[in-house]
Formats: structure tokens, sequence, C-alpha cells
């Protein structure tokens, strides 16, 4: 009699990594949609940090998300110490953050983290 032998499946699929794919082409998009509103501002750093801090209230959103930012990088320093990813992959996150924005960085960097540890639930 052949008796059936259970092996481990591994699935591709996790739903919340979709969630963080799609939240990180969204954090991609909608700053730049807005960002290109005002093309003379993108090319001038004067003029960007003068609109940036036009008043309190964007001061207090770019205070906020500053703060964040920093919370940010020091949670991916330890994460992908504890994963044992290279730590490299901190200097791609700063330049999405400052480049792109936090809203692209935090979910790439959440699918990231996914993607490592379906790796090393599989090893």
């Amino acid at each position: 009699m052949l008796k059936s032998i259970s092996s481990p499946v591994k699935s591709s699929f996790n739903s919340i990594k979709v969630v963080y794919l799609l939240l990180t082409i969204a954090g991609t998009i909608t700053p730049w949609f807005w960002l290109l509103q005002d093309p003379a501002a993108l090319l001038s750093p004067s003029l960007l940090l003068q609109a940036t801090f036009a008043n309190a209230i964007s001061t207090a959103w770019v205070s906020d998300l500053l703060i964040s930012a920093a919370a940010f990088f020091g949670f991916a320093w330890i994460e992908l110490n504890r994963l044992e990813a290279s730590r490299l992959w901190l200097l791609f996150y700063i330049g999405l953050t400052f480049g792109v924005g936090l809203s692209c960085a935090l979910p790439f960097f959440l699918y990231r983290r996914e993607q490592i540890l379906e790796r090393n639930a599989f090893q």
C-alpha cells in the first residue's frame, strides 16, 4: 500500500503583500501628482523650501513627516538587522523617502519585509 507523504506546500500568495504593493504604488503617484502642479518649485531648492514652510500648517505637516521618517529609519535598521538582511537596503529606503516620499518608502519596506519573512520561513 502506498502511503501519502505530506510535505509542506510553499504558498507564494500573501494578501498583505498585495496591499503593501498597492500602497507603494499609490504612495509614489500621489505625492508626485501634487509636486508636478508647481514645476518651478521643483527646479529651485530655495523656492521649494519656502513653499514647504509657507505657513504653520504646512510646517506642522513637514515636521510630522520628518519625525516619522526618522522613526522609520530606526525601525528599518533594527528590522533589517533582526531579519539578517543587508543594511544597505536602508540607503535605498532613505533615497525613496527623500526622493519620492515616506508614503512610498514605508509600504515598500513592509512589502520587502514580508518577502524576507516568507523566504526565511521556508528555509
